[in-house]
């Protein structure tokens, strides 16, 4: 099997009132132009993550690879995240990102009408002072999908309405300057009490990668996620917020699907996103003696299935030492219709997954009758 080598904002939502505890959330449509009139808070804290750490994932192509017969297998399911590669030394606790519950968390409302993004709000509860780079990679795992909260100074609706850039708040440092970020609403009502004059403050709902996407465009040094929240906050360069957008699609549509409650048709909705857009592979190149080839799992009663990443960050996650790869939806047709034994895939076996059987995944395997054709 060969290995081939600013989007339009949805609507934002903004929170009229200054007492985040009383505001309820208002639908507003039109796009968030740049920040303008910054803010200054508090002195933002020394940027504790190693951009490097994320660097060279990935490749644009990969060698002639199989799919290799893992030596560790368990049972994939709905319920429990499946943890098997070629033979590899076992990884120590250390090498691994904080992993995360198979099933996505319940969804909470700390303020009523103001969903929190939950699984970045548990993840940065385990952050703590002096936290390593593995740590802050895994909050940075958990931020890419779902919203995020940015403070807005006056009224971010009105704002809105009357076309004008939204006076976004941030930190300054210097010459650096930081954007503001929220995991939940509870998180924006503590960075409000920190102002003198917090009456003047609204906030807006906005996607994750929107947000990402204003940091690098904007003239700022990082975003703060939670900054009265010390010293349960992280502090991600633009760099490195920059390579994650590049390696994620714009939506993080697949791995939006995963972190929402399970639906239905959730499993039909994830085969139609397989077969649009691109996701990952983790790929042992023969280091150590070990076999060459593509990361699967298989079950006791011997179904098959190959493992699939959102994001280069899920396969490093896992801590195998495995190569991501990118992988387009027309490969991933190729590997199903030339493999009919594989039951399906497997998809962040990190968490939150999911296990995708081959009948929710025709959409993907119509791209191969198409090739064929």
């Amino acid at each position: 099997m060969a290995l081939f080598s600013r989007r339009k904002k949805s609507a934002d939502t903004a929170v009229e009132a200054s007492d985040v505890t009383e505001s309820q959330v208002a639908e507003s449509a039109g796009d968030v132009p740049e920040a303008e009139t910054p803010v200054e808070t508090e002195q933002t804290p020394t940027i504790g993550i190693s951009v490097q750490a994320f660097r060279g994932v990935g490749a644009q192509a990969g060698p002639e690879v199989s799919l290799a017969e893992p030596e560790q297998t368990s049972a994939p399911s709905a319920s429990a995240p499946v943890s098997a590669a070629p033979a590899q030394p076992a990884p120590t606790e250390e090498r691994r990102l904080p992993l995360a519950p198979p099933m996505p968390p319940e969804q909470t409302e700390t303020v009523p009408g103001m969903k929190d993004n939950v699984l970045l709000r548990e993840a940065l509860k385990e952050i703590e002072a002096g936290a390593s780079n593995d740590q802050l990679l895994g909050v940075m795992r958990q931020a890419l999908q779902g919203h995020l909260y940015i403070r807005v100074n006056g009224d971010a609706r009105a704002q809105i309405a009357e076309g004008k850039p939204l006076s976004v708040a941030v930190v300054r440092d210097g010459d650096r300057q930081f954007m503001l970020a929220f995991s939940s609403a509870a998180a924006v009502r503590d960075s409000v009490q920190l102002e003198k004059d917090p009456s003047a403050t609204s906030a807006v709902a906005q996607p994750v990668t929107s947000v990402m996407q204003q940091v690098v465009a904007g003239d700022f040094a990082g975003l703060i996620v939670d900054n009265a929240s010390v010293p349960h906050r992280v502090v991600f360069p633009t760099e490195l917020l920059q390579k994650a957008l590049e390696q994620g699609d714009a939506e993080m549509k697949v791995k939006s699907l995963l972190a929402a409650p399970r639906e239905q048709d959730t499993a039909v909705k994830v085969g139609e996103a397989l077969a649009a857009k691109r996701m990952w592979v983790a790929v042992n190149d023969g280091v150590e003696g070990a076999p060459v080839g593509i990361a699967e799992a298989q079950t006791p009663d011997g179904k098959r299935f190959l493992q699939l990443f959102s994001h280069p960050l899920e396969v490093i996650a896992l801590g195998r030492g495995d190569r991501p790869l990118p992988f387009e939806p027309v490969q991933l047709a190729k590997v199903l219709a030339g493999h009919t034994e594989m039951a399906g895939v497997i998809i962040d076996p990190a968490g939150p997954t999911l296990v995708v059987e081959r009948d929710a995944l025709a959409p993907v395997l119509v791209l191969a009758v198409d090739i064929e054709e």
